[in-house]
């Protein structure tokens, strides 16, 4: 049996106590990972009804295969403000019942593009501080309507965890002059927690993550923004997910992923950051901050380069 061991993030102080042994503990509340359903299916085509649309993609036909739309049950919105901003959904496909990796690498590229093209004119509304794109897939990840979509807010204030993301950022080039993350590329090179690579993307299963299976997923070119990314990295991106975000789907485990930008003009290495959502957060995580993890990232990479099975585990 592997004994527990803390671990310190790449350059942020946040801490993380890996406990292989937790796998085991006995439990007896079972927690559902998500309800599947096809009835009146609010992101499928034929339920669409007066949707202010604000992105489409008709590559395929006359028909749209990547849409956004305004989310009709936002928290926040342009009118109010008490709680100004803007929700977007982009529904990624016509298609009910299929799942991101399950899409051609084209197919994804032009998801991203739907990204691209909602991060760059939310981030120029007026009074906006913040765009996050992010993507919740199960149950256990948030996610409420099954017909596979991702989601795109624009806040007016700049979350405090961002905010200590950037100035911990700052700090570390100040001290190493060198951005942390083309740091950590060199640093994890050859390393076990590599999962995946080529030319364009480095994706590995980082030394300190707070979520079991976590993977980053970051350029190897030091870009500030996804509207950066060249048709090959995107491709790279596509490519890299398909394989991830498959294996999540064939051991059947929620997630959420998120795209970090440079938040204003500062200097800042653009990435994808996946958090695997098997378990819930219980009583240390949400009173410290501090997070158990019961895989090792080395495990985790193994598993996703097909080198060993994933055990069915209770959290």
């Amino acid at each position: 049996m592997t004994k527990s061991e803390i671990r310190k993030d790449y350059f942020k102080d946040e801490y993380i106590i890996f406990a292989p042994s937790r796998s085991e503990r006995p439990q007896t509340i079972e927690n559902p990972a998500v309800v599947e359903t096809t009835e009146n299916c609010h992101f499928c085509p034929h339920s669409f009804h007066g949707e202010t649309i604000t992105y489409q993609d008709d590559g395929y036909g006359d028909d749209w295969e990547v849409i956004s739309i305004v989310n009709k049950f936002a928290a926040l919105t342009p009118d109010n403000d008490s709680a100004y901003g803007q929700a977007e959904v982009i529904v990624e496909t016509r298609k009910h019942g299929m799942d991101i990796n399950d899409f051609s690498v084209d197919h994804i590229v032009r998801v991203f593009n739907a990204y691209i093209d909602r991060f760059t004119n939310l981030k120029n509304m007026d009074g906006i501080k913040h765009v996050i794109v992010f993507k919740n897939e199960g149950g256990k990840a948030g996610a409420s309507i099954a017909h596979t979509h991702s989601q795109v807010i624009a806040l007016p204030i700049l979350p405090p965890k961002v905010e200590a993301e950037a100035m911990a950022y700052n700090k570390y080039y100040l001290e190493h002059a060198i951005c942390p993350y083309c740091d950590i590329i060199k640093l994890e090179t050859d390393k076990p927690r590599v999962i995946w690579e080529d030319e364009n993307l480095f994706v590995l299963a980082p030394y300190a993550s707070n979520s079991p299976y976590g993977a980053w997923f970051i350029p190897k070119r030091h870009i500030r923004l996804i509207s950066e990314l060249t048709r090959s990295e995107k491709e790279s991106f596509a490519i890299a997910m398909k394989i991830v975000l498959g294996k999540l789907d064939e051991i059947g485990v929620s997630y959420n992923y998120f795209v970090e930008n440079a938040i204003n003009r500062e200097d800042y290495h653009m990435h994808i950051k996946l958090a695997p959502r098997p378990n819930v957060w219980a009583g240390l995580e949400l009173g410290t901050g501090v997070i158990i993890n019961s895989i090792l990232p080395e495990h985790a990479a193994e598993i996703y380069r097909g080198e060993t099975k994933a055990k069915t585990i209770r959290f």
